[in-house]
């Protein structure tokens, strides 16, 4: 397949592969030690040779890939990853050269035509002879035990291989392999979250006394908010006793309605979630500013600086308040730490606080050639359902009840 400027195929080369599983086989040991039980290695060796499979997983954290590359190394099987578009251009597209060359392909999220990414994750499920992995939730939302809805994406890729191929090959199927990874760390952390939240106090010269560490973060989620309304101009809530998780959804949602008045056909469909709008206004704005015509240095910078907002509104989703009320553990808290760090210091990517335990679990694929005669009556339907199956198999296997050694 020919590479378009807006999509980027996947390139493995397996020398780079195993040069980078050999590196990260000790760093993970280091700094992310990973727990996989024999049972669950031996859920994906024992699939059929040449069957489609496609792993689905939460994406709990910026390691999962790492992970992935090591459970590959593990398993003997190359995999192929879906990835956002954006995560090419980092170093001037010198992360592109790399993630190619380790299996990842592009997907512009909110995008209005990713055909060329679709198909080509259908063709690798038919090839049969490579895992195609997939985080549903298509951003990292740093929530750790609780899995966020499901994009139909990897269900609808699936199902569209098996119909294919069983043109052909009458027996052949393709499985969907639920996989939930969760993060412990290894020792106590509260000492590090109280010094990194004074720091962001200091930082945003927020004097806060005689509140819990979980009070504290919520004060500085607030006055983020109150920044983010001053930035652009709203209105903020009256009578402020708003509760602090419904009023990050009033301002994600005001400042993408800000945004998407000024371009024509920026805005998503009016039933659509706050995420696939941020998604879509994003992707409109970097193919806007791609564009070679002359559009204004002032419309150029206006763009360059809603595209911001709509990537901060995107990161926004995973301030989660009421995560922590019900149980503020160090790793909940830790997440919301790290997540208004990078709001505070405008970072691309959270600093990992310390040393972790990360625990894979692997739920029972799902048969998706048993699905084909209801696909065929009604595709959207069973997107839905298999999507939701999938989420909440992911969720239980998060559990403590599970049995994956993940006590506190």
């Amino acid at each position: 397949m020919s590479e378009s400027p807006s999509f980027r195929p996947a390139k493995p080369r397996g020398w780079v592969i195993r040069a980078v599983q050999t590196f990260l086989r000790f760093d993970l040991a280091r700094r992310n030690r990973l727990h996989l039980e024999p049972r669950d290695l031996d859920v994906l060796l024992a699939l059929p040779q040449g069957a489609g499979i496609i792993l689905t997983a939460n994406h709990a954290d910026e390691t999962d890939f790492k992970a992935c590359l090591e459970l590959s190394r593990r398993s003997g099987r190359r995999f192929l990853f879906m990835m956002n578009r954006e995560a090419f251009d980092d170093g001037y597209g010198v992360a592109g050269w790399w993630l190619q060359r380790l299996g990842a392909f592009s997907v512009e999220r909110g995008g209005p035509h990713n055909e060329e990414a679709k198909r080509f994750a259908v063709e690798v499920v038919m090839r049969g002879w490579v895992v195609l992995v997939i985080f549903p939730e298509g951003e990292i939302y740093y929530l750790n035990d609780l899995v966020q809805p499901f994009k139909s994406g990897a269900v609808d890729i699936g199902m569209q291989a098996a119909v294919e191929a069983r043109r052909t090959r009458p027996d052949w199927t393709a499985y969907l392999v639920p996989m939930a990874f969760k993060y412990r760390y290894r020792e106590p952390i509260i000492p590090i979250l109280e010094r990194r939240t004074r720091a962001m106090e200091q930082y945003l010269n927020i004097r806060i006394a005689g509140l819990s560490l979980q009070q504290r973060l919520s004060q500085i989620m607030a006055d983020l908010l109150r920044r983010q309304e001053l930035a652009h101009h709203l209105r903020p809530a009256a009578d402020r006793l708003t509760d602090l998780g419904d009023r990050v959804q009033e301002v994600r949602q005001a400042i993408l309605s800000q945004a998407e008045a000024r371009y024509a056909g920026a805005a998503a469909s009016p039933q659509a979630r706050t995420m696939d709008r941020a998604w879509r206004l994003g992707s409109h704005l970097r193919a806007l500013l791609n564009r070679r015509a002359p559009y204004g240095a002032e419309g150029r910078e206006q763009a360059r600086t809603d595209l911001a907002s709509s990537e901060s509104v995107a990161q926004m989703a995973g301030w989660q308040p009421r995560y922590t009320e019900g149980d503020p553990s160090q790793e909940r808290l830790a997440e919301t730490v790290i997540k208004l760090e990078r709001e505070v210091y405008r970072t691309k990517r959270p600093r990992q606080l310390a040393k972790r335990d990360l625990f894979i679990r692997i739920g029972e694929p799902i048969d998706l050639g048993r699905s084909i005669p209801d696909y065929l009556r009604d595709a959207q339907a069973v997107r839905r359902i298999l999507a939701e199956r999938l989420r909440d198999e992911i969720q239980r296997l998060l559990e403590p009840a599970a049995p994956m050694g993940m006590g506190p």
